[in-house]
């Protein structure tokens, strides 16, 4: 009775297209993982754009600081950190009556709201460079969403 198997060949052929077929399922699920981010941190975006409107309308003025009684609130499992360890920053300029509020997404790429207006911004943007988008310079962001003060945490204003 002769017995049947599989060569070597064939199954370093079925390996091999397992393996490819794993990648590609892989690639696809991170796209659509760092799309999803990036949907949730423009719908956190456009939040916080009518929420600091509602505010603007009450006070008159953009706010300087944020609170926690504003209702902000952030998707944070969408957010990743910059190279100083932050991952939203709001600035705003009283001269004006400015402001922008810069985050960054796990996917790597940034967004801005600057006067109710969501759109990408430039990756790497942060610290100096965010307040200097209204005329400010030297001027380090007034509120950062995420600090590292002991353990790592979301600051209170973000909910």
């Amino acid at each position: 009775m002769k017995q049947r198997a599989f060569t070597i060949v064939e199954l370093l052929i079925v390996i091999v297209v397992i393996g490819i077929l794993a990648a590609i399922t892989i690639v696809a699920y991170n796209g659509i993982q760092n799309r999803g981010n990036d949907a949730a941190i423009q719908a956190d975006l456009n939040s916080f754009a009518k929420l600091i409107e509602i505010q603007k309308a009450d006070l008159g003025t953009y706010p300087a600081t944020l609170t926690s009684t504003m209702g902000f609130k952030f998707s944070k499992n969408a957010y990743g950190r910059d190279a100083q360890n932050l991952n939203v920053r709001y600035c705003y300029n009283s001269a004006n009556d400015t402001y922008v509020l810069m985050a960054n997404s796990k996917s790597g790429n940034y967004f801005k709201v600057q006067n109710s207006v969501v759109q990408a911004a430039v990756n790497g943007t942060y610290g100096y460079s965010i307040c200097s988008l209204l005329g400010l310079s030297n001027t380090n962001p007034s509120q950062n969403g995420y600090y590292s003060a002991g353990s790592p945490q979301w600051d209170a204003w973000t909910n």
